[in-house]
């Protein structure tokens, strides 16, 4: 039973405890949410509002819970809370006690505005007039406080609140410690408040700092609360410096402490001490200020006092060792404060002591916008009657002192303004010297900065800029910009700045330091240096130019930098740049040349090498003491790279062993070969890029071993030997010459033979030569257009004028080659008609020499024709150019000529005469075969001709000459004089067409030659056009008659001949001599020349002469037809006669008979009468058969077939 009883009990808790976990959640507890916002009310004096849950909680502590609470009007509220939790303690709970242990206030926000008039007002009754409310715990989470001040429209917000609160009542007192954030900063707060005193007066601390250290605020006094709060007391502010990064950098607080007395419409500080560093009690700065608080927050500041000086140094340092006072001052100048607010304050000092300097009658104005200072006017006075104006930004950067602004320093003593930095000589050219110096001043870091800076001397202005560096690598920066300095302005100048040499203060303050200089115009040593740029740097190395530049010194452009070390005695100079020269003529260029001392016979090429754009560097050698000097750029028209390595360095160059390497490379090689040799012929065939090298090693004593070349593509010039420098400059060496040119023309041209064209050549010989004076080239062995040729040739002086002389012999030459020769290889050049148009003046100068070389060759190749065993003379002079004496064997006879050109100088026309001899030449010898064919002929004769023009062309065209010839031997192939007796065998030639009839012809003519024995004929040439005319060649059985003309600019063939019958008689009459005319037109050319032969004329002729006879034999035929006729008409008369006779006597014996039967008709009747008797009509009868009147067959027949008449 008891066990029962247990189970029952235990049962009975068990569901006791349920119900106090379960039965609360059964309860609508927003019924007494009423309840709930009453109490409230009570205590915040205004409406409450409970929208969001309300949750209870009994165990396992009671705990009351609610969510999105209102504090005042729902559409205005003075307050918001996103959830509350207050926790009970069971057992106080229990009893009916409900005493907070705990509460929480998640996301307060509480809003207060201060509207038009400055009044604080908020929905939240503060005064303590309420029940009240205590809090001895409560925790605010991420709570919000925010100021709207309706003057000026801003809105002031701590964000973040998180904190401990405790409260007694709205009226105090009052502890809060926390954090918050405003505008992205985090923020300490400690405040505290005791109880509002009778008057609405209360004692208040407060304490802000900035997290981290670098701020904070600290507040003492009595604050009168209500809706003009009041307050009155002191303040402290203080604002750390950047963490200092050398000890000479550490700098205390900055301290502002004063009474102030504050409201919602103003602050004032009253009787204020500022310390920019808290340990320099020295540098104390007193005055007043006020804060304008509302629709425009602002203050007011002054600062006044007398003499503001700085501590002495220690009086047992060194001056003299230490660097400038105003560098010392600069890296101990402290960060000025910034107040957060805008204002302006104002400075009024007698003077402020700097050690080595002072400012007199300080006047300061300035104004700040929270960040930066503003300094509308900062005046100040110098030594030697100089005045200072500044203004600007100065502003704080992280505890340095930053500065932004404009500055003027004006002065009628330069000489005593210069004291400041350097000491002045005697006769100084500062004495007296008005100047003014303006521009833009930046402080920033450990560097003074002045930029845009405008110096006036001698009322001109320069830019000055500069920059100083005071900090741990201390240096000085200087840049200028010149105008035009006369000798008087560049002294001036020269002595404004200090003498590194002479004043070691210079090189303590700045041990390192740049500068960068221009000019528009200067003299440097001796020559006007325009736009001259001088920029580098110096250090304890030694100085360094980082660029020297000149747009023209002296004619030349100069882009430089190097460094100068060592000592006066030997100094040691290593740099690189680049250097512009425009002209020959420029005058640096002459004193580089003296200078350097380069030989006279030098400058002429070096001169042609310009304009020229180069880069240089003097650099360090592989061994000690050894330097190499490059040069490389562009050079005329070619790139130079040129290295020069010194075993003793540049000041042992003259002495030492020297190794030089050079290349000068063109894109036209044309160009290249007249830069380095002034002649206007190229050395090689096509402007193709061309290449010089040089290497040469030894010393100036013993002389180099050099090799030397020219190239271009497979084209080579290259000496290899032995090779010396003489004093004067010139040149002396022996050794080894190897060619190979596709034309020599140039080779020729640089030997002073300009306008003789050698051809492609592929040589060696040996060569030894003493400058100009004598060349002797020995042993020539190679092969020209395919033939191999030897030979040796020298060069002398003769009479100041070198002299070739020289020997040749060649296998083989072809008619190109001596074409070449006499009118150089340009003059070749085709043109669009047949003849080369190229210019005959190779060159616009006569010829710097003179010289005759004897040539030989196994054969000379003429076009199609071959001189055998032949031989020449090239001679030439400084105008003439002759191949003279050219002989040879041809066709089985022999040929005799001499050429030449005439005349080398500046016109562009030359003449250019010949003359030409044959002797029993076979003239198919002379001609293609095209042209040869079908003649055949032996000729012998001579003829001169000459022309002017600026070419061959040209010169055809102006040809004129004449000459003579004889032919033996003629043969023409297709004039065969048989086609006359052929034509005479014909028969029935009417019944044969004019087609028909010159096919015979052109069959007949062309079964044999025309032949002769001899021909004789001249002809003359004017114009360019030989014509040959009355040329009359009796042959076997024919004659031929005719002339021509040959236009040598086209060798087009105009000409015409006719065939005729010689010595024959036709005895049929059909071949008359005048008139069996056979025409032979020329045309075409001379290489392929046209013959057309006109049969017309001929045929037409034996059509007539047929005609004829036809004619004569039918008018006899109709002679003969006509007797006929005539006298078958007789026959045919006595016929009918004879019929009419016959018909009458019939007629008349009828009537005969008849009257005698009448007669005997009557004698019978007797006594009738007599019966008339009608006449009788004769009766007249013609013939019914046909008459055979004698006619013979056949005459008036229709002939058969087509008549063959003379024309249809």
């Amino acid at each position: 039973m008891l066990n029962r009883i247990y189970i029952i009990v235990g049962i009975i808790a068990i569901l006791a405890l349920a119900g106090a976990f379960i039965a609360p959640r059964f309860i609508q507890w927003g019924d007494y949410r009423d309840r709930m916002e009453l109490l409230a009310e009570g205590v915040f004096g205004t409406e409450v509002t409970i929208r969001g849950d309300i949750d209870f909680a009994l165990l396992p502590a009671p705990r009351l819970a609610f969510s999105d609470v209102v504090i005042g009007p729902a559409d205005k509220p003075a307050a918001t809370v996103g959830a509350v939790e207050a926790q009970f303690a069971l057992m106080d709970f229990l009893r009916d006690r409900y005493n907070l242990s705990a509460l929480i206030l998640k996301s307060p926000v509480i809003a207060f505005d201060l509207d038009e008039n400055g009044l604080l007002t908020s929905g939240v009754d503060l005064s303590g007039a309420g029940e009240g409310v205590a809090l001895d715990q409560a925790r605010i989470e991420n709570g919000s406080l925010t100021l709207a001040d309706r003057r000026s429209g801003s809105t002031y917000q701590l964000s973040a609140i998180n904190g401990d609160l405790r409260l007694g009542s709205f009226a105090g007192p009052f502890q809060f410690q926390g954090s918050a954030t405003r505008d992205g900063t985090a923020y300490s707060l400690r405040l505290n408040s005791g109880v509002v005193d009778d008057v609405g007066s209360a004692r208040v601390s407060a304490f802000i700092a900035e997290v981290g250290g670098r701020g904070s605020l600290t507040l003492e006094g009595a604050l009168v609360t209500g809706q003009a709060p009041k307050f009155d007391g002191t303040m402290t502010l203080k604002e750390a410096p950047p963490t200092a990064e050398r000890a000479e950098q550490i700098r205390g607080n900055l301290v502002l402490e004063s009474k102030v007395t504050a409201s919602s419409d103003r602050v004032v500080l009253n009787g204020y001490t500022l310390l920019p560093d808290e340990n320099r009690a020295g540098m104390r700065l007193t005055g007043a200020a006020s804060i304008q608080l509302g629709a425009r927050t602002s203050f007011e500041a002054v600062v006044s006092g007398g003499v503001f000086t700085l501590p002495p140094r220690d009086a047992d340092e060194d001056a003299s060792v230490m660097p400038y006072e105003l560098v010392r001052l600069l890296n101990e100048l402290p960060a000025p404060p910034l107040p957060p607010i805008p204002g302006e304050i104002g400075i009024d000092l007698a003077e402020i002591g700097l050690r080595g300097a002072a400012l007199r009658n300080v006047r300061v104005d300035a104004s700040t916008n929270g960040d930066i200072w503003t300094i509308s006017r900062a005046e100040a006075e110098l030594a030697g009657n100089s005045k200072v104006s500044l203004s600007g930004a100065l502003r704080n950067d992280s505890g340095v002192a930053g500065f932004n602004g404009d500055i003027t320093i004006a002065t009628t003593r330069l000489d005593a303004l210069s004291q400041l930095w350097r000491k002045s000589g005697e006769n100084s050219p500062l004495f007296n010297v008005p100047a003014e110096l303006s521009g833009q001043v930046m402080l920033a870091g450990d560097a003074l900065g002045f930029s845009h800076g405008r110096l006036v001397l001698n009322n001109k202005a320069h830019m000055l800029e500069l920059r100083l560096g005071f900090g741990e690598e201390p240096r000085l920066d200087l840049v200028g910009r010149f105008d035009d300095l006369a000798p008087g302005d560049s002294a001036i100048l020269a002595a404004m700045f200090p003498d590194p040499n002479s004043d070691r203060t210079f090189g303590r303050s700045f041990p390192e330091g740049s500068f960068s200089f221009n000019s528009q115009t200067i003299r440097i040593l001796g020559l006007e240096a325009q736009e001259l740029v001088a920029e580098g740097s110096w250090s304890g190395a030694g100085l360094h130019f980082s660029k020297l530049v000149s747009s023209d010194w002296g004619g030349i452009g100069i882009n430089a930098s190097g460094d100068l070390a060592g000592t006066l005695a030997k100094p040691a100079l290593s740099g690189s740049g680049h250097v512009d020269i425009g002209a020959a003529n420029a005058p640096a260029l002459g004193a580089i040349y003296g200078f350097l001392g380069v030989p006279f016979n030098w400058r002429p090429v070096l001169d042609r090498s310009v304009p020229a754009s180069l880069d240089f560097a003097l650099t360090d050698g592989d061994n000690p003491g050894a330097q190499r000097f490059t040069l490389n750029g562009t050079a005329g028209v070619a790139h130079l790279d040129l290295a020069v390595d010194m075993a003793g360095g540049l000041s042992d160059v003259r002495e030492g062993h020297v190794q030089i390497i050079g290349s000068l490379e063109a894109s036209n090689g044309s160009d290249l070969v007249r830069q380095l040799d002034a002649t206007d012929t190229p050395l090689f065939s096509i402007d193709e890029s061309a290449f010089v090298s040089l290497f040469a090693q030894g010393d100036a004593a013993a002389g180099f071993d050099a090799r030397l070349s020219i190239g271009q593509g497979n084209e080579l010039l290259a000496f290899g030997g032995e090779l010396s420098v003489l004093e004067s400059g010139e040149l002396t060496g022996t050794g080894t010459l190897d060619v190979a040119l596709d034309d020599g023309s140039g080779l020729a041209a640089l030997a002073g033979g300009t306008g003789i064209g050698l051809g492609s050549l592929e040589a060696s010989a040996g060569v030894e030569f003493y400058g100009t004076q004598s060349i002797a080239i020995t042993g020539i062995a190679g092969a020209s257009s395919g033939t191999a040729f030897s030979g040796d040739i020298a060069v002398e002086q003769v009479a100041q004028r070198p002299s070739v002389q020289g020997a040749l012999h060649f296998d083989r030459l072809p008619g190109e080659g001596l074409a070449a020769a006499l009118l150089s290889p340009a003059a070749l050049i085709s043109g669009d008609g047949v003849w080369p148009e190229g210019p005959l003046a190779a060159s616009n100068s006569t010829r710097a020499t003179r010289g005759s070389i004897s040539v030989t060759a196994g054969e000379i190749a003429l076009g199609a024709s071959v001189l055998t065993d032949a031989g020449f003379d090239l001679t030439w002079d400084q105008q003439t150019l002759a191949i003279s004496n050219l002989k040879g064997a041809i066709g089985g006879g022999s040929l005799n000529a001499t050429l030449s050109q005439c005349c080398a100088g500046p016109l562009t026309d030359r003449t250019i005469n010949g003359r030409v001899s044959l002797d029993n030449v076979q003239v198919s010898s002379l001609l293609t075969a095209e042209a040869a064919s079908g003649l055949s002929a032996r000729v012998t004769g001579s003829g001169s001709f000459a022309g002017t023009g600026a070419s061959l062309a040209e010169v055809v065209s102006s040809l004129a000459g004449e000459g003579n010839f004889a032919l033996a031997d003629l043969s023409l192939a297709g004039l065969n004089p048989g086609v006359y007796p052929a034509l005479a065998g014909l028969d029935d030639v009417l019944n044969i067409d004019a087609e028909a009839l010159g096919i015979l012809v052109d069959q007949s003519l062309g079964q044999g030659p025309f032949t002769a024995s001899t021909a004789n004929g001249a002809f003359a040439i004017a114009g360019g056009t030989l014509r040959l005319a009355n040329l009359i060649i009796e042959g076997n059985g024919a004659r031929l008659a005719g002339g021509i003309d040959f236009a040598f600019p086209t060798l087009g063939l105009n000409g015409s001949f006719v065939l005729t019958p010689f010595s024959y008689t036709d005895p049929s009459g059909l071949i008359e001599n005048d008139a069996a005319r056979i025409l032979a037109r020329l045309s075409g050319t001379v290489l392929a020349p046209v013959v057309a032969l006109d049969t017309t004329e001929l045929i037409a002729a034996i059509q007539v002469r047929a005609n004829e006879l036809e004619v004569d034999r039918l008018e006899a035929l109709r002679i003969e037809d006509e007797a006929r006729q005539r006298a078958a008409a007789a026959e045919r008369n006595r016929l009918i006669e004879e019929q009419r006779r016959k018909a009458a006597e019939e007629a008349a014996a009828r009537a005969a008979a008849e009257e005698a039967a009448r007669q005997a008709l009557e004698g019978q009747q007797g006594t009738d009468a007599p019966v008339p008797v009608e006449p009788a009509t004769p009766e007249t009868t013609a013939p019914t058969f046909p008459l055979n009147l004698g006619f013979q067959p056949g005459v008036n027949s229709s002939p058969s077939g087509p008549v063959n008449l003379l024309f249809r």
